[in-house]
């Protein structure tokens, strides 16, 4: 239980810096989509950041509460790599809109395996004009298939922020979605792993994680697309 106690924690720094992290990588001031998942890298590679900005042809409301069943349920989890057990809690009040997740699932980045075992905490935070999903885990690894990989011990932060798009479109409102991933590698990864294959530890979460939030993407757009059909055919 301390693990998740301290997630708590994490999760609560991680919503007040939420602004500082956006103004950082310029998803604040970004107006139009950018394209594909960005890449930074920061402190010799043990801190990995991939981020992206989409504008979507749906309502704020439809999109956000899409992206919150995305993330609160399991499909989240099928972007790239296959869950083996995972136990979920959904907390009641005071704890509304939180979820604790303990799993083991595969990765895969390129010719690349690992199963790791995950603990995370899920929360959304319901502001005026945006709707914030947040998730920080724990990460170590379970079984390791390829030598590069023995470092494979991290810190997770994800952000999905949804909000009203500033582009106007006749007849139609636009919403944006951003999401943003932070990696922070173990202090002790330099014991773990050799100094030759740090970048290809960094490579491969920075492949993985990418990955991952185009898979988001594109679940998240499905659904909105698939409400949308079925209010035509009613």
């Amino acid at each position: 239980m301390e693990d998740f106690r301290v997630l708590f924690r994490h999760l609560e720094i991680a919503y007040r810096g939420l602004d500082a992290v956006f103004a950082t990588n310029g998803l604040a001031n970004l107006e139009i989509s950018p394209g594909d998942v960005h890449l930074r890298e920061g402190f010799g590679g043990r801190l990995l950041e991939c981020f992206s900005h989409k504008t979507l042809p749906f309502e704020w409301r439809a999109t956000t509460e899409a992206t919150w069943e995305h993330f609160k349920g399991i499909e989240k989890h099928f972007g790239n790599g296959s869950l083996y057990t995972k136990a979920a809690k959904d907390l009641d009040e005071p704890y509304r809109y939180t979820i604790v997740e303990n799993f083991t699932k595969e990765l895969h980045s390129n010719n690349s395996r690992a199963d790791i075992t995950v603990k995370q905490v899920v929360r959304r935070y319901v502001e005026r004009d945006r709707n914030i999903i947040i998730w920080v885990s724990f990460v170590a690894p379970a079984q390791i298939k390829h030598k590069m990989l023995r470092g494979l011990a991290y810190n997770l932060r994800g952000y999905a922020v949804t909000k009203r798009s500033p582009q106007v479109r006749p007849g139609q409102e636009l919403s944006v979605l951003q999401q943003c991933s932070l990696i922070s590698l173990n202090q002790d990864v330099d014991a773990r792993c050799q100094p030759s294959n740090l970048q290809k530890l960094a490579n491969f979460l920075i492949v993985n994680t990418a990955q991952n939030i185009r898979a988001h993407r594109e679940r998240i757009e499905n659904a909105l697309v698939d409400q949308a059909v079925a209010r035509r055919m009613e």
